[in-house]
This record gives C-alpha cells, structure tokens and sequence, in this order.
C-alpha cells in the first residue's frame, strides 16, 4: 500500500449515554434531562468544510412540522462505527481513497470491510486496530475484473450489525456501478436504514448509474425477456432510490465523482463525521417513532444534514 495503516484506535470516555434520535432519557452537561432526545447532524459551509463554531441558539429543529427547544449543541464524542462496502467489479480503485478515509477518522471510529464483486464478503469485521485494517485494504486490490455486485442485499446485511449502543452508526458503499438486478425492495431497505439510525454515505464514479449489459436469454420468448427486462429495471430503480433518497433521508449523501476527486471526497465525508454536533433537544409531547424532523441553522452559508425521520 502506498499510504498504509499504521496507527490503532485510540480509547477515550465517551460523556453520557446518547444514541441517536433515542427516546430515552438524554444526558445534558452530566444532568439527566427526562425529556429529552439527541441527533446527529454535519454541518458544512459553502466550501463543503466543516463548521465547527455553531452553538445552539443558531439551530433551529422541528418534529412533525412543530418548533422545539434546542437545548444544547456540542461536538459529538461518541465513537463511530462505519461498516465500509466496496463495490468496485474487483478493480481495486478504491484502496487509496480508503486508506486516507480510514486514517483521518482513527482513534475516533471502527471499521468493516465488505468486499462486493458478486456476493458480499466481509473481509474485516469491526475493529479499529491499524494493522488488520491494512491488511484488510491490501485483499482489496486488484482481485478479478466482474459485473453484477449484489449491492442493495449488501446494504441490507450491514444494516443487521452496523447498529450499536453508544456508536454512531454509519454505512459508506463505494462503486463503479452495473450491478446486479435485485428483487429486494427499495422502500424496506430504507425503512430498515431509518430504524437503525444509521448515516448512508455513497461515492459513486461518474457513469455508475448505467445498467449492467444484458446477458443473452436464449430460449425465451420475446413476452418473457420484456418481462424480465421491466424487473431489471425495476430492480435498478429501488436500488438507485436507496442509494440516492435513502442517503440524503439518513443525514448522509450521494457523490458522483471521477479519479482525481475520488480521493477528495472520501476525505470530505470523513471530516463531516469528525465535526458532526450532537443536538439535545425538549422531545415533543406525543411525539412518535417515524415523526418527520428537520434541522436547519439561523446562520447564512451554511448546509446542515439531518435524518428526515427520527429512528427506531
């Protein structure tokens, strides 16, 4: 590797129990608040840096269209876990990117590493220790050039391990696209994404949404292939769905990105989460799971990214 891991994860205490969008009891500045929830949002200005200086006067939140109180807003300091797919046709493109993705936010996260050619394979499971991470990126050079990623059943597997208690949970899929048609359902995989509270980051290369080739069918009848075809496309549509609304309703986004900026956005994304805010704010009388929230700032300039629905 040309940029190798060398540093392991960093312990360091965590202040209060918060978990994102929970409905439990919140802990503000070491106080219990009884009715109180958190969320995690990034906050970016024009340049797509980082803003690290808001307070909480300067946010402005609302639940089912409905003003509440802001009560406090901090740099977050619970650690992340970021379950990485690399959907990349075996090509091994994505090593660099990653490496420098993985380096800046060591000490402050742990990793999977899915590879994803055909079937997902996990080829690190969690863990924030250097060495093994740097292991694992080398299994992801070059390995054998093939279409038809099963990427959304990827997604769907990490969303069962992604989640856990006292982590913010995120999922990034890198991909060169022509994946293979799925029958699984956009909106499940989505309402499975809202549920677990986790953040979906997507870099795609540029021309990654074309479809994959068709593969000749002989023996089928012109109604058989038509209808094959309209499930492909449907397929390709849920898919597209999940990697594009699905992300931007998680708080996270979709990059489209070429060679010489791949390795610029992956960084971008890693300094979101390293300056993301943890947002307490008064829970809604009546409020419910699956209520709309929105999270803008009174300052000018300045994008803040929110789940659009409070999770579990």
């Amino acid at each position: 590797m040309p940029h190798p891991l060398t540093s392991s994860i960093v312990g360091f205490a965590v202040v209060g129990a918060v978990v994102t969008g929970s409905r439990s009891i919140g802990m503000v500045a070491g106080a219990v608040q009884p009715n109180t929830s958190t969320v995690h949002v990034s906050v970016t200005d024009k340049t797509g840096s980082g803003v690290a200086d808001l307070q909480a006067a300067e946010f402005e939140l609302k639940v089912g269209g409905k003003k509440q109180e802001v009560a406090t807003a901090r740099q977050a300091v619970v650690p992340l876990r970021i379950a990485i797919i690399v959907s990349d046709a075996g090509t091994g493109g994505f090593q660099q990117g990653l490496a420098n993705f993985m380096q800046k936010l060591l000490g402050h996260a742990e990793f999977a590493l899915i590879s994803v050619i055909v079937q997902p394979e996990t080829v690190v499971d969690y863990t924030g220790e250097g060495g093994v991470l740097s292991a694992g990126l080398r299994r992801l050079g070059t390995r054998g050039r093939q279409r038809g990623a099963q990427l959304m059943e990827a997604i769907q597997n990490a969303l069962k391990g992604v989640r856990r208690e006292g982590r913010r949970s995120v999922i990034l899929v890198v991909r060169v696209g022509a994946e293979a048609p799925t029958t699984v359902s956009g909106d499940d995989v989505r309402e499975q994404l809202r549920k677990s509270g986790a953040l979906l980051y997507v870099v795609s290369t540029v021309g990654a949404q074309r479809a994959a080739p068709s593969q000749a069918r002989a023996g089928i009848s012109a109604e058989q292939a038509q209808l094959r075809a309209d499930e492909d496309a449907d397929g390709a549509l849920n898919l597209a769905q999940v990697l594009g609304d699905g992300a931007t309703e998680s708080g996270g986004r979709h990059e489209q990105v070429i060679s010489t900026t791949l390795v610029p956005a992956l960084e971008q994304v890693a300094a979101e989460l390293l300056n993301q805010y943890e947002i307490t704010y008064v829970r809604p009388q009546g409020g419910k799971p699956n209520d709309k929230i929105s999270v803008t700032s009174k300052r000018k300039g300045v994008t803040v990214r929110a789940p659009a629905r409070l999770p579990y």
